[in-house]
């Protein structure tokens, strides 16, 4: 196979994918379309932006996330990292709690530093 033929078969299966996405993801171009009306490229940073436009997640749960079209997806990005227990993790989500309704910053030592300190 030549080069101008893969280069051919490469365009074909690239358009049959993107006919695939833009009949998948309505939900995200439309949050697009409302998003570019008050965001620069209608994402909050542009590292976020895709083409034909990015999707946009709606929630997460341990290692996956959805789309605002309902499609589950494999988070292998995980937030830069910093999601390493996993989206919507319970035991983060009862420490956030907690510190939101007992006060998250004093500018003093509390019971939980020393805790953390101990266990470290």
């Amino acid at each position: 196979m030549s080069t101008d033929q893969i280069t051919e078969k490469a365009k074909q299966i690239a358009s049959v994918e993107m006919a695939k996405l833009l009949e998948n993801t309505t939900a995200s171009k439309a949050l697009f379309d409302r998003a570019t009306r008050t965001m620069p490229g209608g994402v909050a940073s542009s590292f976020q932006l895709g083409d034909p436009y990015p999707i946009y997640l709606s929630r997460g749960v341990g290692s996956r996330v959805w789309d605002v079209d309902g499609t589950e997806y494999f988070d292998f990005h995980n937030g830069f990292g910093s999601m390493a227990v996993g989206h919507a993790n319970p035991r983060v989500a009862d420490a956030v709690e907690y510190a939101a309704r007992n006060g998250m910053h004093f500018a003093v030592t509390v019971e939980k530093c020393v805790e953390l300190a101990e266990e470290l």
